[in-house]
């Protein structure tokens, strides 16, 4: 697969800690040995090791760190009756070589992205032409564009976000790959969850008007005290295809190192809860996980950990 580095079996040793008596998630993985469309396995793991999306927008460092924060996480896992492993495979990570990443000036960073665009675009195609499901984590929300116009036709996608991500095409950066996604015409309809009415401008809402998207936000949810299950039935009334695609914007939750944090938002175990019930009413053409942005120690054990939990629990609940 063209600009994928691709993980192998001493790669994977290198995050698992064994335990005698016990497998880990890790031990059981696949692996991509001659093509990834003779490999067995539903789900496919692709890391994006990048943070120049969110820094062209101005935004924080650290989303890099994301993918191995994961990795170190969920590989860890058991490997035991409630998760089917061995339908997972490892593909490995975009490519960076020949990327600048230690350019400062944003303009010159969002040039930076449309080359990862490419990349990203180009491995994942591949994973839906072998009919296999992209597990796409790490990156900023830059990352949308890419995996989106992967699709041979327009989807429906919900973003659970506090931030629409709609911004002007001035360049690609982390917040306005939804625009560029729409503009392209392979976003069919976008549904943006969990959205903070104090952080996104009079231009947004407008441009949810003109564009008719919608949106429920994080205000109503806590004003009317919405369920969960009434968030997914509030979803279905706009997103009515059987298919969607799922992104999730760790600055939905609040006190996660991201690189907009907050704290005001959902908790994890009620992001975990949105997932669950998403997957009893949809099945889904990917999931990503984006803009976790740990630095210290401490920052990298919760953001892996939390990806880890939802990553587990999308393949519980889809395999």
């Amino acid at each position: 697969m063209n600009h994928l580095i691709q993980f192998n079996s001493i790669d994977l040793a290198h995050f698992i800690s064994k335990r005698e008596g016990e497998k880990k998630i890790g031990e059981e993985i696949n692996i991509i040995t001659s093509s990834l469309a003779q490999t067995k396995g539903k789900f496919v793991l692709i890391g994006i090791p990048e943070d120049i999306g969110p820094r062209a927008n101005m935004g924080n460092s650290g989303a890099k760190n994301s993918w191995n924060a994961f990795l170190g996480k969920f590989l860890n896992m058991q490997a035991n009756r409630f998760i089917k492993s061995n339908e997972i495979i490892i593909a490995g990570e975009i490519s960076l070589n020949g990327i600048n990443e230690n350019v400062i000036d944003p303009i010159k960073l969002r040039n930076e992205v449309e080359k990862i665009d490419e990349r990203i675009e180009n491995v994942v195609t591949e994973v839906i032409t072998c009919g296999k499901i992209p597990i796409v984590i790490g990156g900023g929300h830059n990352n949308c564009y890419p995996i989106i116009s992967s699709f041979p036709s327009p989807i429906q996608v919900l973003n659970i976000d506090p931030h629409a991500d709609i911004r002007k095409k001035e360049g690609r950066h982390s917040g306005n790959g939804f625009t560029y996604a729409l503009d392209s015409g392979n976003l069919k309809d976008y549904f943006v969850l969990g959205l903070h009415e104090e952080y996104n401008s009079e231009y947004i809402f407008n441009k949810f008007q003109k564009d008719n998207l919608n949106f429920l936000s994080f205000n109503e949810i806590i004003d009317k005290s919405i369920s969960t299950k009434e968030m997914i039935s509030e979803v279905k009334t706009k997103l009515n295809e059987n298919k969607i695609g799922l992104e999730i914007d760790l600055d939905s939750i609040k006190n996660m190192p991201v690189s907009a944090k907050t704290p005001i938002g959902f908790t994890e175990e009620e992001v975990r809860k949105i997932v669950v019930e998403t997957s009893k009413n949809y099945e889904f053409h990917y999931i990503h996980i984006c803009e976790g942005a740990p630095k210290t120690e401490e920052e990298k054990l919760i953001v892996g950990k939390t990806i880890a939990y939802l990553v587990s629990d999308f393949i519980k609940c889809n395999s």
